[in-house]
């Protein structure tokens, strides 16, 4: 059983009321919204301890954020490198393809720079891939939210 979750014991009243304290995290804000006595409220949330409760709810939910994160950054880096590759692929196989003693002069730098473009791409997933770790990257990423959304620039 997860400490988020309802515990031995615990009146549905007293765990729906730890469910609106993960919410506002004040115990006259619970008191209020539940027209319950603030006194009840305290004697819930130390009964059932409420903050390490809170706490392990907040830590599971960072735990699937930066899991989340990792997931999405990972399907980033290898859809660049396969975009990458197909445009040089493309641009490869364009260039067999034709027939250069009869093609007009404006194309070949459109195609080389298709390529090179292609190369670039893949080159920086890699580097993404190899040369940044990747709990480095959210956990920084992760703490610059925190601040911007506290105002904490």
């Amino acid at each position: 059983m997860n400490q988020w979750e309802r515990q031995p014991r615990e009146s549905y009243p007293a765990f729906n009321a730890f469910r609106v304290f993960l919410t506002v995290r004040s115990y006259p804000d619970v008191s209020k919204q539940l027209s319950k006595s603030l006194s009840l409220i305290k004697r819930w949330a130390k009964q059932y301890a409420w903050k390490a409760r809170a706490d392990a709810w907040d830590n599971e939910i960072s735990r699937k954020a930066m899991e989340k994160a990792s997931e999405d950054f990972s399907a980033m880096v290898e859809r660049q490198l396969n975009i990458g590759r197909l445009m040089q692929a493309k641009s490869a196989n364009a260039l067999k393809e034709m027939d250069l003693t009869n093609l007009p002069p404006k194309f070949i730098p459109a195609l080389v720079s298709m390529l090179k473009a292609g190369v670039d791409i893949e080159r920086s997933a890699r580097e993404l891939q190899i040369e940044k770790p990747q709990e480095d990257l959210f956990v920084n990423t992760l703490t610059r939210m925190w601040r911007e959304s506290d105002g904490d620039d």
